[in-house]
């Protein structure tokens, strides 16, 4: 009997130790409105986290926002749900202003759209949106106590799916607030939003000569993001076992000081950066991805051609599968959850 106790213990044991451990925690950072050639052009002097990321991660500087709208909530939510804007399965919201009373994406949609949110909520991870705008509060609405789906995976772990939402317009704060939480009770998914690059190109342009206030505000960006990359380093909660993904929901124009235009290349192309254990470490995702996704040039090609980009849209099925959880029900943008951005072994 003790024998027949002692093979299972160790066959038990075994398995667990063979058993592939799943990346604790996933940090998705969107920095609104940061062109990733004005990452190109800072330089390592001028942006020395982004290329930190680019030596010990891997990263595109030609990746894609949505192909009808390079708008903010657009596409925010293409990131969230791994869907398009339009379409039959698109998740249809347009709208770029604070939702007025009653508006959500699912009674918007007239119909549920799952999100990233609610697939690692309902399997029992921790959930939390750190939003530097107000308009965010669409997602906090939308998955709340009573508009969010029952948890029908496993234990019922309530409708609420984002269980921590910050909104403050001051980034600074915001950085502060995360960093805290890695010290004392760390999200498992946490999506965390800076305004900064946009609310400056708004008001002065996407001007990326050196000195402009853009790229003064892109250093402050990178900055910030250094002090996370180091505050996870820090933290036994998280150190060695956080993915930080890194996108934009839109590029923009130095005369127009605008965004909208949707066929203008500056505006939708956006930066990808994957940064964690078992990165690729100094490989252009594309390369790295070479046999499922292909680089568009100077295009943003429609859903439905073969070799499609990489789009800000794969980060919630990216995040997702590093969490080693299943695809967003219903998406169409990583659906296979086949974009690389670890190590061959």
């Amino acid at each position: 009997m003790k024998s027949t106790i002692l093979s299972l213990l160790t066959a038990f044991l075994g398995l667990a130790v063979a058993a592939p451990a799943r990346a604790d925690r996933v940090l998705l950072i969107s920095t609104d409105g940061l062109r990733p050639d004005a990452i190109d052009q800072l330089g390592e002097a001028g942006a020395p986290a982004f290329h930190r990321i680019r030596r010990e991660g891997t990263y595109t500087s030609n990746a894609r926002t949505d192909v009808v709208y390079t708008i903010t909530l657009p596409n925010h939510t293409c990131m969230i749900a791994s869907v398009g804007v339009t379409g039959p399965q698109g998740h249809q919201w347009i709208s770029n202003t604070d939702p007025l009373l009653g508006q959500n994406l699912h009674r918007n949609r007239k119909a549920y759209l799952p999100s990233a949110f609610g697939v690692a909520h309902d399997h029992g991870l921790k959930t939390a949106l750190y939003a530097s705008k107000s308009k965010f509060s669409l997602y906090d609405t939308s998955y709340d106590e009573t508009r969010g789906a029952p948890d029908e995976t496993g234990p019922d772990n309530g409708r609420d799916k984002i269980d921590r939402y910050l909104m403050d317009e001051d980034t600074g704060k915001l950085i502060d607030a995360l960093i805290e939480s890695f010290r004392t009770e760390p999200a498992d998914f946490t999506m965390l939003h800076l305004r900064d690059c946009d609310s400056t190109g708004h008001k002065e342009g996407w001007d990326l000569t050196a000195g402009s206030p853009y790229m003064e505000t892109a250093k402050k960006v990178d900055a910030m993001i250094g002090r996370l990359l180091d505050a996870i380093q820090d933290s036994p909660l998280t150190k060695d076992q956080t993915w930080v993904i890194i996108t934009s929901d839109h590029g923009g124009l130095t005369l127009t000081k605008g965004h909208g235009e949707a066929k203008e290349s500056d505006n939708y192309t956006i930066p990808f950066h994957v940064w964690g254990p078992r990165a690729a470490a100094g490989k252009e995702l594309y390369a790295v991805n070479a046999a499922t996704r292909r680089d568009p040039g100077d295009q943003n090609p429609p859903y439905d051609t073969a070799g499609q980009p990489i789009r800000n849209g794969d980060a919630g099925n990216l995040a997702l599968r590093l969490l080693k959880l299943p695809a967003i029900p219903g998406s169409t943008i990583n659906a296979a959850q086949d974009l690389m951005v670890t190590a061959a072994p």
